[in-house]
């Protein structure tokens, strides 16, 4: 899986809450890790204050040489 940040930032763009999403534990696919993300991410929307919310994903990438 994926590791995702969720920030919320205020009127100014500066942040205001962190959200990171490191795992999900499923024993089958029951849902969708973007359903997970976009969830929290309106959870935060809706918050007083929280003018944006943006998400980054960031995957790890392994070469063997």
């Amino acid at each position: 899986m994926a590791h995702y940040q969720v920030t919320g930032r205020n009127s100014g763009g500066g942040p205001i809450v962190s959200v990171s999403i490191t795992s999900i534990d499923q024993e089958i696919a029951v849902v969708p890790e973007i359903e997970v993300v976009n969830a929290v991410r309106e959870l935060l929307a809706g918050r007083p204050g929280v003018a944006s919310v943006g998400a980054q994903r960031y995957e790890q990438v392994v070469t063997t040489v």
